[in-house]
């Protein structure tokens, strides 16, 4: 019988399941199967209860299509607060004249999951920048083995978050009968399974566009240098467009789908969309050029956010593959041309195509199932990601499957994006510091979000 993985893509407008079996050179997506999500808020469990029940039906059907059980999974790892920082570390030898091996190497990462983090806090990857010997400086992990020295300097670029998060995954799998294999950053798989190989290695950015949070990699020389959480999306344009025009939630959601575009210029002028219910009533009318400018208004805000990420990477001036946009929001009308000109890098769109077999099953090959697919390539043959197996991690994160129970408090609300609206839209040209006419407080509060919790590197 052949290798199978299973995979579990926790989003804000979705979940995902993906299985994957190896077949001929690549790996083949053979079962997919998404769902409403439900209890999911930013990528952060808040309802177990709900959030079982779209488990249990995805994993039944899976398992008819393929006539086994599942019995674990891999999961992917988002949330609003994502913590990167870089640490190094020397380690000396016993045998130096013998050759360093993946064992050895591995023991050097491993390691790094028992970092110093916040109270509260675990260490989810710990991903090798480079390594040192008294002979060779700044190898990858590759060359490493087979190397000899008496001893060996590692970098990692440590990425943490709250324990809850993986805490609540652990907990609704176990009550689905389910074990947990690993957990991987979701941006990191989203990297995997749509980044070309020519990207992976000149350099790129990886902007994953979701519900509720914009995820972002930053990846060179084959090697993840950075990666970040904005913890908003696209909810937060359809909020704006229901509070400035008074619509209904629904309304705002059809119309930024079906008539929104990034870039107000395009806008039809003197047109006027009249929304009528099955009724044939009218709900309420807006504007095109009002309802383009709100949508660029808070993408221009997103991709401001995505160029502090890349400048506080390090990397900035070493990604000429540009930037690679996926997810659920990506499809939005000049999203292309907005973000181009906010990041002065090319543009382009991708969904899981040539990463994944041909043959693999309808639904897979689409911008939503990005981050599903990336958690199955990772999980079967790992290139980004240094994820533990479940079964190898320290004796102090093996979380015992609890049963599913009601949360008697009640769930927070939705965090509200940050800044202003109108505020922090781009009124002039950018200066060549950076700075721009009409940005109040939105990189104010990106160094609160992300320089806090990074150094920097």
């Amino acid at each position: 019988m052949k290798e199978r993985v299973a995979a579990l893509d926790f989003g804000s407008s979705k979940v995902a399941l993906a299985v994957g079996e190896w077949a001929g050179a690549g790996i083949r997506i053979v079962s997919y199967h998404d769902a409403p999500s439900a209890g999911v808020e930013c990528g952060e469990i808040n309802n177990d209860l709900k959030v079982a029940e779209v488990v249990r039906t995805l994993i039944a059907e899976a398992e008819a299509d393929l006539g086994e059980k599942i019995s674990e999974v891999t999961v992917g790892i988002s949330g609003r607060v994502l913590h990167s920082k870089c640490l190094s570390c020397e380690i000396r030898r016993k045998a130096p004249d013998t050759c360093i091996d993946r064992r050895e190497v591995n023991g050097i990462v491993h390691s790094q999951y028992g970092a110093d983090v916040p109270d509260g806090d675990v260490v989810f990857d710990a991903v090798p920048q480079r390594y040192s010997t008294e002979d060779c400086i700044g190898v990858s992990q590759d060359e490493l083995i087979g190397m000899v020295g008496s001893q060996i300097e590692a970098e990692f670029r440590v990425f943490s978050g709250r324990k809850t998060i993986l805490d609540r995954r652990n907990k609704v799998l176990g009550a689905c009968g389910l074990r947990l294999r690993k957990a991987i950053l979701a941006p990191i798989a989203s990297a995997r399974a749509v980044l070309s190989a020519h990207e992976k290695e000149n350099g790129a950015v990886l902007v994953d566009i979701g519900k509720g949070t914009t995820e972002v990699a930053v990846v060179w020389d084959n090697v993840v240098r950075h990666a970040a959480v904005i913890p908003f999306g696209g909810e937060s344009v359809t909020v704006d467009i229901k509070n400035e025009t008074g619509i209904a939630r629904l309304w705002a959601e059809n119309l930024k789908i079906q008539q929104g575009r990034c870039c107000e210029e395009y806008a039809i002028e003197n047109r006027k969309m009249v929304l009528r219910n099955a009724n044939d009533i009218v709900d309420g009318e807006v504007d095109s050029v009002l309802l383009c400018r709100i949508v660029e208004a808070r993408m221009s805000e997103i991709f401001d956010a995505v160029g502090y990420v890349i400048a506080q990477s390090g990397y900035a001036n070493r990604l000429p593959g540009g930037v690679v946009i996926t997810g659920g929001s990506s499809h939005l009308e000049n999203i292309i041309q907005l973000a181009g000109s906010l990041l002065g890098r090319k543009v382009r769109l991708a969904a899981p195509q040539g990463s994944i077999a041909d043959n693999s099953v309808e639904g897979v090959f689409d911008v939503y199932a990005s981050t599903a697919v990336g958690l199955v390539l990772e999980a079967m043959d790992p290139r980004l990601s240094f994820a533990l197996e479940y079964e190898t991690a320290p004796a102090s994160e093996q979380l015992a499957p609890q049963p599913v129970v009601p949360d008697p408090q009640p769930v927070n609300p939705p965090t509200k994006a940050r800044g202003g609206l109108f505020g922090t839209r781009r009124k002039g040209p950018k200066k060549e510091d950076g700075s721009g006419d009409g940005q109040l407080s939105l990189f104010g509060e990106l160094e609160r979000m992300f320089v806090s919790k990074d150094d920097g590197a």
